[in-house]
């Protein structure tokens, strides 16, 4: 009976971690862009109209915003480097920054992948670059 026991834990055991480590991936991909930022007010935007949905908030280019798919989606940005564009070392040591997704970034105006608020810029990156290097993951 204890080697059945056995038996049906290693399998146990060993389904868990195939199954994990089928979506590890998943968990840590990561796109990279660049990113820019606008400043108030917020609104209108494209998903949400007038209503104020804070201030760690982005608009999405048209790849990510996806016709409107992206709409309230959370986004995980972190700087990774200046562009040379601006100031050299711009990111700042709590480089990361959760924001909602509630504005298109339109084609022919948008400089960035994602084009964070002000204050979302501010709290990874010194905002004089205007333009830097990101990873970002929606989470």
């Amino acid at each position: 009976m204890v080697s059945v026991f056995k038996s049906f834990i290693a399998s146990s055991v060993m389904t868990l971690l195939c199954f994990s480590l089928c979506f590890y991936p998943f968990a840590l991909a990561q796109d990279s862009g660049t990113a820019t930022f606008n400043t108030p007010p917020y609104v209108p935007s494209k998903c949400y109209g007038y209503e104020d949905r804070g201030v760690m908030i982005a608009a999405a280019s048209e790849g990510i915003f996806n016709n409107g798919e992206a709409c309230g989606r959370y986004y995980q940005v972190t700087c990774v480097s200046g562009t040379n564009e601006g100031t050299p070392f711009p990111c700042l040591v709590n480089g990361s920054v959760v924001v909602m997704i509630t504005d298109l970034c339109p084609a022919d105006s948008c400089r960035g992948t994602i084009d964070l608020s002000q204050e979302a810029f501010a709290s990874i990156a010194d905002p004089n670059s205007g333009v830097i290097n990101i990873s970002y993951q929606q989470i």
